[in-house]
């Protein structure tokens, strides 16, 4: 009894893994691509003037970051976004699928270990539910996150300014001392509308699996590598189609 309690507990801890892994792995690979589409987002007056007139895209971006910042540019404020996508991912599946399991076995008490299947509207719920408590825990990183991708560190050096901050910790302080604690939790509410963007997300993912008829399922000993690889491609491609 005891044994399984503990295997039990063990596979909790199994999303939150899975999630600080994904998050943290996926984030380093595709940093600049996030750092160019906060570029655009802003179109701040400096890249604009070095586009020279042009209309702003992800490859005139891409040129003026290397040409006034070099490829170290590319990657400001990577620290926060790996923190940040470690604990929001790691933390996302780890509330999602424990609210999975509660609510099952709530559902159906005689169903202990899964796998649970929910309509389309109560997916979206614990979804967004899920979201909705991230928010509160990982807000102060992403806004420190995207006010230091918008540093221009070098531009700032050759014209004799100081960078606005140095790093996560001289950013926290550096807000907090000037705008005050609760400037940490600007866009809060914006961000918690956009919990229903992983609401739609897990709703469609989770569709598609029962629809597929794919499950996470203990691993079978038996499969090859090649069997394991198609899996993984199937779980890769129905999350990037719910993601889309």
């Amino acid at each position: 009894m005891a044994e399984t309690e503990i295997k039990s507990s063990s596979k909790a801890f199994v999303p939150l893994l899975a999630g600080v892994l994904g998050g943290t792995v996926s984030t380093i690979t595709l940093y600049p691509l996030d750092l160019i589409k906060v570029r655009l987002q802003v179109n701040e007056d400096e890249l604009a003037a070095s586009a020279r007139g042009k209309r702003l895209n992800s490859c005139t971006v891409f040129r003026a970051v290397l040409r006034h910042e070099g490829v170290a540019g590319l990657y400001q404020g990577l620290s926060p976004a790996v923190i940040g996508s470690g604990v929001s991912w790691g933390g996302y599946l780890f509330l999602y699928e424990g609210m999975k399991r509660r609510y099952g076995q709530y559902k159906d008490p005689t169903n202990t270990s899964g796998p649970y299947y929910f309509n389309a509207g109560e997916n979206f719920a614990l979804a967004c539910s899920s979201g909705a408590v991230l928010v509160g825990l990982t807000n102060p990183i992403w806004l420190i996150k995207t006010r230091m991708q918008l540093q221009m560190t070098q531009t700032a050096k050759s014209q004799g300014m100081k960078a606005p901050y140095t790093g996560i910790i001289d950013a926290a302080r550096t807000i907090v001392r000037e705008e005050g604690a609760a400037a940490l939790y600007k866009g809060a509410g914006p961000a918690l509308m956009l919990t229903s963007h992983g609401g739609v997300q897990f709703m469609v993912y989770e569709y598609l699996k029962q629809y597929f008829q794919f499950s996470r399922a203990e691993r079978d000993p038996s499969m090859s590598v090649s069997e394991r690889f198609q899996l993984s491609l199937s779980f890769l491609a129905m999350g990037a189609g719910s993601k889309m």
